[in-house]
């Protein structure tokens, strides 16, 4: 089943329609974590995504938006690989995408959502409802934090 939002912005969030849109959202998940953040691709990329939930946000047709969101039992979900191509960054679009899984992962009974943030990002995490849960620690050479949030 496909769930579509539009928002004000003529933006589309949606879950995965797709092996194509599959292919942009790796494309876009490519150009911002290894082109720009210098994270090797076997950490961009593993055998999570063939179980994970994928949502893309589009603008017309091109797809701007990605993350991913494994469930991990217990009612608990973690978002990953959350990405927004860096010309549509500080526009809201990572907020909607934000809001959108919050919709479609209570749907699903999801209790509690759990993120690492990269560092640079706890604020806007925190400014989506999201919470520290931990220490600092590196992963993929970056400094992360644990979040979480009730959904």
């Amino acid at each position: 089943m496909i769930f579509i939002y539009t928002d004000m912005s003529k933006l589309t969030y949606k879950l995965m329609a797709s092996d194509a849109d599959l292919r942009e959202a790796f494309d876009v998940r490519r150009q911002v974590f290894v082109r720009e953040q210098g994270i090797s691709e076997d950490l961009v990329f593993d055998n999570s995504d063939r179980d994970a939930l994928h949502v893309v946000v589009e603008d017309g047709a091109q797809i701007i938006g990605t993350a991913r969101v494994r469930f991990l039992g217990n009612n608990e979900a973690k978002l990953e690989r959350m990405a927004v191509t860096k010309a549509f960054r500080h526009k809201g679009i990572g907020r909607g995408l934000i809001a959108f899984l919050d919709e479609e992962l209570r749907d699903k009974q999801v209790q509690q959502l759990v993120i690492h943030a990269q560092e640079g990002a706890v604020e806007f995490y925190k400014s989506c409802g999201f919470q520290e849960s931990g220490s600092p620690f590196w992963e993929a050479n970056i400094r992360h934090i644990k979040m979480h949030k009730r959904l």
